[in-house]
């Protein structure tokens, strides 16, 4: 369950889990202290050795800075614009930030955590809400069933507990 932190109107921020910010924060350190320099070098040395016109390892060096650059900025632009959710004691409604334990209508029991399409893990069972499932469980409560349309047809989810 999850609350905005901050006051202003939220309605077209982005929406970060705690941890999920946590993460992203980590991810931004790292591409700025360490693999910004390491990529700087690589560049230098590549200049270094010689005519660089012909040079696959300038080429390559020159792309990942590029990839590094961009990243650095998407996550920048994210973590300055995205609202952070705060957890409640409030369990009565599926709603990001949630954990939601559903049956499936073959039986099996699955667990998902409802975050925002940055935070996505789908083998960690972290499902965004703009995925098929993660929308559909969205302001459901226990009890409620949900049916979702897959590539191997429609699956019902019934929703067992909340937390």
């Amino acid at each position: 369950m999850a609350t905005v932190s901050h006051a202003s109107d939220q309605s077209d921020r982005p929406l970060l889990t705690a941890e999920g910010r946590a993460k992203l924060e980590a991810e931004l350190k790292d591409l700025v202290e360490v693999q910004r320099p390491m990529i700087a070098d690589d560049i230098h040395e590549a200049k270094e050795a010689g005519d660089i016109s012909e040079s696959s390892a300038y080429e390559h060096a020159k792309n990942e800075q590029a990839r590094i650059e961009g990243r650095i900025r998407e996550l920048t632009e994210l973590l300055n614009k995205a609202g952070t959710l705060e957890l409640t004691t409030d369990a009565s409604v599926v709603r990001i930030g949630s954990s939601v334990d559903v049956r499936t209508s073959a039986g099996t029991e699955r667990h998902f955590t409802i975050v925002s399409t940055h935070e996505a893990d789908p083998k960690r069972g972290y499902i965004s809400t703009e995925s098929p499932v993660g929308s559909a469980l969205v302001g459901k409560k226990v009890g409620d069933k949900v049916d979702v349309s897959t590539p191997n047809g429609v699956v019902t989810y019934n929703v067992l507990k909340i937390h």
